[in-house]
Parts: structure tokens; sequence; C-alpha cells
């Protein structure tokens, strides 16, 4: 029997299923594969039966520096920006260090002192995931990007469509994608996003891990209560006042003390606790907001040299709305002080745009506004209300003298960049004293 007709044997009865992650042979009740002898073994009664998958790239930045540059491999890696910067993210090697995701970087360097330290790349990190989202769109197209290294997958019509079940799929496209890129990923299988997500933390880096019916709350019972979405520093706090600090812990009490007590959000841990998500995968989830912030080297007070970094991240966003054809109506400047405090400062725009120069003279008067609360330690921009810019009726001052104008100068500079490169032209307002 050919090994689709031996999976389609296996997937009907109620045993334990094996895959070979290596070779993508499928047989029951095996600790390591028969036919290539490898122990990447994945096994669940329910393994053919579940449709619905998390994929999460192994600590995405630090895996695309290694790719690229493989003296680094055995290298502890931290991608983040300067002494006063946080950590974007860091390696395996770094985490065992005890290095972590947004961590301050000179506390980070403190843990790590032999750490590799680079600063994002993210045209090459979006390079490479535009590379996986589309090898993951030929797997299915009913598929959610979350970021540039995350996505939620319904696999239903997978084996109607490619003639095998989906968890050999997802085997066969995670070995794709390290061999191609050098970048491994962890698999969640299960029956919601929910568990999926969860499935896909459970046995990092380079896992693949299933979730079904019949384990969902003994898997979850264990959880931290963190794991679940929404619930941020406060609401853990809260709650471990309750006595819930893991998802078992919700099962204690009736879904309307929780509601009463939560409201909405309380009947959702109730039902996340019992393995119960309705949310549907969304392909092509519009974007809601896009963010860009600087940390400084030193303190500043200076209005000239805030204005100029806040030039650079203003670039960028704008070049983030022209790539996804985005415009906004609605800015928002992040202020932090040298003792932490954070300001913010919202305006909404008299008209949609993504010009560069229009949403710097919009931020600059907010900057203006509140310059003498410093001195400040970081400056951050953030962009909402956003809508397709083909959408946009061309009877709009978007299109009228002044933004023509301005909409040419920047095509022009970006064709140029594009071409030569970012730095081929720089304006004088990015200068800065040293």
């Amino acid at each position: 029997m050919n090994n689709k007709g031996a999976s389609l044997k296996v997937m009907l009865t109620n045993e334990l299923i094996s895959l070979c992650r290596d070779c993508f042979k499928v047989s029951k009740n095996n600790l390591k594969c028969h036919s290539c002898n490898s122990p990447r073994i994945v096994a669940h009664k329910e393994l053919f039966r579940l449709k619905i998958a998390h994929i999460d790239c192994d600590a995405f930045y630090a895996s695309v520096e290694k790719s690229d540059n493989p003296h680094l491999r055995n290298f502890p890696v931290i991608i983040g920006g300067g002494y006063r910067g946080v950590v974007t993210t860091c390696c395996y090697i770094a985490r065992i260090y005890g290095v972590r995701s947004a961590m301050p970087m000179f506390k980070a360097i403190k843990l790590c002192p032999n750490a590799i330290t680079i600063p994002p790349r993210m045209q090459r990190y979006r390079e490479i995931s535009s590379y996986i989202k589309n090898r993951l769109i030929s797997l299915s197209p009913a598929i959610e990007f979350v970021s540039l290294d995350e996505a939620y997958i319904d696999l239903t019509g997978t084996r109607r469509l490619h003639g095998r079940p989906a968890a050999v799929m997802l085997a066969r496209i995670a070995n794709d994608i390290e061999h191609m890129f050098g970048i491994t990923i962890s698999i969640g299988l299960s029956y919601n996003k929910f568990l999926a997500k969860i499935g896909s933390e459970l046995e990092k880096p380079r896992g693949f891990s299933i979730i079904g019916k019949s384990d969902a709350k003994e898997i979850l019972k264990e959880k931290s209560v963190s794991k679940i979405l929404g619930v941020g520093e406060k609401t853990k706090l809260y709650l471990a006042s309750k006595g819930i600090k893991v998802i078992g812990d919700i099962l204690k009490y009736e879904k309307d003390y929780l509601k009463h007590n939560l409201g909405s959000f309380g009947e959702t841990l109730w039902f996340l606790a019992q393995g119960i998500d309705n949310r549907k995968i969304i392909p092509n989830r519009p974007t809601k907001s896009i963010s860009c912030e600087k940390t400084f080297q030193i303190n500043e007070t200076d209005f000239t040299i805030i204005r100029s970094y806040l030039w650079d991240l203003v670039e960028k966003i704008s070049s983030q709305l022209k790539r996804k054809n985005l415009l906004t109506t609605r800015l928002s400047l992040k202020l932090k002080t040298e003792n932490f405090r954070l300001i913010q400062r919202s305006r909404t725009l008299q008209h949609p745009t993504n010009l560069a120069e229009s949403i710097f003279q919009e931020s600059v008067v907010l900057l203006e506004a509140n310059i003498t609360q410093g001195p400040f330690r970081l400056v951050g921009i953030s962009l909402t209300q956003l809508s397709n810019s083909e959408a946009i009726n061309c009877t709009t001052n978007l299109f009228q003298d002044e933004d023509s104008r301005l909409t040419s100068a920047e095509e022009a500079i970006d064709f140029i960049r594009n071409k030569f490169g970012k730095e081929s032209i720089i304006k004088g307002r990015s200068l800065r004293k040293f």
C-alpha cells in the first residue's frame, strides 16, 4: 500500500498516529521512524483530524542574521538598538543567559556580555517574510498573517487540494523553509486558533505540537493565564488576587461569576479554559495601525535634535504606508521622559495622506507643544484610522495643488532611493549635531 493509502487507513482508526517530520512516512505507535530512523516523530490519535495551525518562525530576526552570516551561528545574537534601547529579539543561545525580548539593552548586555548586538534590518526581514508568506499561501488560501513571522492557517481543504493530510503538508513546508532560508519554524496544530497558538509554543524551537479535543483541558490546566490574549500584567495580578494563576484555576468559577466580575472578557476566559474558541481565520486582515519609535543614546532636550529623529521615523512610517497603499487621518506622538513618564498626544489630520512631509509637519506641532516637559529618552509616532489609498475619492485635497506637488516630489525621491540606495538623498533636517 502506498503512503497515501496507509495514511487514510490509519486516519480512520482511533489508534495513535505517528508522522515522521523528516521523511513524512506515516505509521502507528512508533517512537522513531522505521523508514529513516529519525526520532523526530509527532504522534497523536487526532493527528489527521485537526485543521487549524499556528506557524511561528523561531527567533526570526536573529535567525535571518545567522542565515545571512553563518559565522554567527554559534554565538549569542541580540537584535536591538543602542545601549539605552530595548531588545527586539534574540537567539536561543542568548536566551540561555536570561535575555528576553523587550528587555533594556544594558541589562541584556550585562547578562550576556559576549553577545553580538545587531541593529534591526527591517527591510531584510520583510524580504524574507515575503518569501515565507508566499510559500505558506501555496499551502492554503485561508491564511491570516499576524506579523512578519507568524500566521494562522485553516487547512480544511488541504487533503482535497494536495492529496495529503494537513499534518503531512505542514511537516513538508517546515522542512522546505528550513532548507531554503535556514530558518526554523514551530507549529501548533489543533481545532481552533487559541489552542494552535498554545501548541506552537510548547516545544520551541523547531517544534511540532498537537492539541486535540481529548487532551486540550489537560494541557491547558497548568498554563499561566498570561498565555491568554488580553491578559496583561494588571489583569494577571487581579486574577491572582482571586486565586486564578493558571488556566485550570478558571474552571473553579462559574461562567456567570466571571462575567459579573470581568464583563464579557470573563466569559471569554471561561470558554478558553474549556478549550473553546470560535474566532475565525481572517485572510488579509487589514492593518489597523503603524508605529515606529527611537530611544536616544542620552536624554535629549534639544528640539532640533529630537525633530531630526522624528523626521527619520516619519520617513520610515511613510514608506510603510506607501508600500501598503494606505492613507492615514490620525497620528499620535509618543514621548518618554527621563523618569519613564509617558506622554502621548494625538492629532486628526484634515485630509488622508501618506506623505512624509505632511505627516511630519503635523507631528512637529505636537512636539513643539510638549518639548518643555523633557528631557526625553524616547520619541515615537503612531498612525491610525488607515484606509486604502485607491478607495479615496480623487476630488479630495490629496490631489490638489500643494499636495500634488509634494506627491510628485516624494515619488521622485522614492524612485532615486530605490535605484541608488536610501542614503542617495538626505534632507538637511536629518543631520544632527555630534
